[in-house]
């Protein structure tokens, strides 16, 4: 039964995520461990208040609405979704997010960014 808590549990904080970023709240870090990590693109952010600032500028920069294809995936503390991330000057990523959630939030974030 814990396994399944488990499961629903970091599907609802990712897609908490993704409803926060999509609304443009920097409060987004708040989702996140106080020493939580992003990793993505050969870099790390660690840090509530360092993925505040990343989250900041990335929301006032590029104006990221992510927008989920398909399911969350979830097993235990991990979740994992396909998203299409469209961005204010038209373009478009294809990415993989891989979240670990522990008590409620967000302990690390890794993404994958396609080439296509």
């Amino acid at each position: 039964m814990a396994g399944v808590m488990l499961k629903e549990q970091s599907a609802e904080v990712a897609q908490e995520y993704f409803d926060r970023v999509r609304a443009r709240d920097p409060g987004v870090a708040d989702l996140f461990h106080e020493d939580a990590s992003i990793v993505g693109l050969g870099g790390e952010k660690t840090g509530r208040d360092a993925i505040r600032s990343f989250y900041e500028a990335s929301i006032e920069g590029a104006g990221p609405s992510p927008q989920i294809v398909g399911p969350i995936f979830a097993s235990g503390p991990r979740a994992a979704a396909e998203i299409k991330i469209s961005l204010n000057d038209g373009s478009t990523i294809h990415a993989m997010d891989l979240f670990i959630v522990e008590e409620g939030l967000i302990r690390s974030l890794t993404y994958f960014i396609a080439d296509h």
